[in-house]
């Protein structure tokens, strides 16, 4: 019985992560995620470079159409390695089997709450002084449309904004809408305010509408996170330093090489990935809503030492809209509570010395 346990264990791990022992190869090859983004970037940068071979890895990139699309690969064992959204990453970490080791970059600043520039909504500002950068008043928003997408970062910030101003969703009426049809939606007068992410909020400034608040605007803070399979972490550090090592490496390329190089390279990103041709207005936007993170930066956000992380608090606050909201089963609470999925302990293994 023994033995053939033992066997069955060899047999999924093999089927699991679709990688030989890297003890047995001299190439590892490493499955990785990425929906539509600037997140991607640093992994096919490495690969561009050949920094991927120069430390016997392969690194093989897969597309999706959204994070929820990944996710559903995820939970079949396709990938082990990506880049997901605040949200999603709950979806992926109440099973038990996701965990973050790293920040993409926060994308707090590019989710926000937008008004016609007719809105009377935009006659007051900084009614609270908690949060100075915010327009409106629990009396202007008390029963107007707010088109959303449910469960989301949009939604996120949707109900950050609110409370901001003392009010909950039920003061409001919530339609809920995909991002395309609510930018259609608001083109055409329907709602009173409306929420985006990028690229949405790229296009929503461009037809005149003007933001009211963004996330980051009431302290909803939204990373965008570099995620790994939890079992496969813990069987392959030396992969995972590797990898980390490298994606480290193109980050702080991005934050370091002037702006006009980066912004080709993006576009060449984006085009070869994705096929998508983006103007160097629309990614040059990126770099002024995404904040990108150093990696001593990411290991003070990550440092665990005094309690809580910060990016353990930031994520509470999301897992607290995700259980308000139904979004995680009972039975799986346990899995989220305390934010204990996001370790520090694989981006501690990466070392500055290693990014040059």
């Amino acid at each position: 019985m023994k033995i053939k346990s033992w066997i069955k264990s060899i047999a999924v791990a093999v089927c699991m992560f679709g990688l030989v022992s890297p003890a047995m190869a001299k190439v590892v090859d490493v499955k990785t995620a990425w929906v539509a983004g600037q997140e991607g970037f640093p992994v096919w940068f490495a690969k561009k470079k050949g920094w991927d071979k120069q430390v016997d890895l392969n690194l093989i990139m897969s597309t999706y159409a959204s994070g929820q699309e990944a996710l559903m690969d995820f939970e079949v064992n396709t990938w082990v390695l990506g880049g997901l959204g605040a949200i999603p990453t709950v979806n992926g970490a109440k099973n038990g089997n996701m965990i973050v080791i790293g920040i993409a970059n926060d994308e707090s600043k590019a989710n926000a709450v937008m008004v016609r520039n007719t809105s009377p909504i935009l006659l007051k500002k900084g009614a609270t002084t908690s949060y100075p950068n915010i327009y409106g008043t629990a009396v202007d928003l008390r029963k107007k449309v707010i088109l959303t997408t449910e469960l989301s970062s949009a939604h996120y910030t949707t109900t950050k904004y609110l409370e901001a101003l003392g009010l909950t969703e039920k003061e409001v009426v919530i339609k809920n809408l995909d991002q395309a049809l609510a930018l259609l939606s608001f083109e055409h007068e329907k709602g009173d305010l409306a929420v985006f992410w990028a690229p949405y909020t790229f296009m929503a400034n461009g037809k005149g509408w003007v933001t009211v608040s963004t996330a980051k605007d009431v302290d909803a803070r939204l990373p965008l996170y570099l995620v790994a399979n939890k079992a496969f972490a813990a069987q392959y550090p030396e992969v995972m330093k590797k990898y980390l090592t490298l994606y480290m490496r193109g980050l702080h390329w991005l934050i370091n090489a002037p702006r006009e190089e980066a912004v080709k390279e993006i576009q060449a990103y984006y085009k070869e990935v994705f096929n998508l041709d983006y103007s160097e207005t629309m990614v040059d936007l990126n770099f002024n809503v995404f904040e990108l993170f150093t990696l001593a930066k990411q290991k003070e956000l990550f440092d665990e030492k005094n309690g809580q992380s910060r990016v353990q608090k930031w994520q509470d606050s999301i897992n607290e809209f995700m259980l308000t909201h139904k979004a995680v089963h009972k039975s799986l609470e346990k899995n989220i509570l305390g934010s204990k999925f996001i370790v520090p302990s694989f981006l501690n293994m990466v070392e500055e010395k290693d990014l040059k």
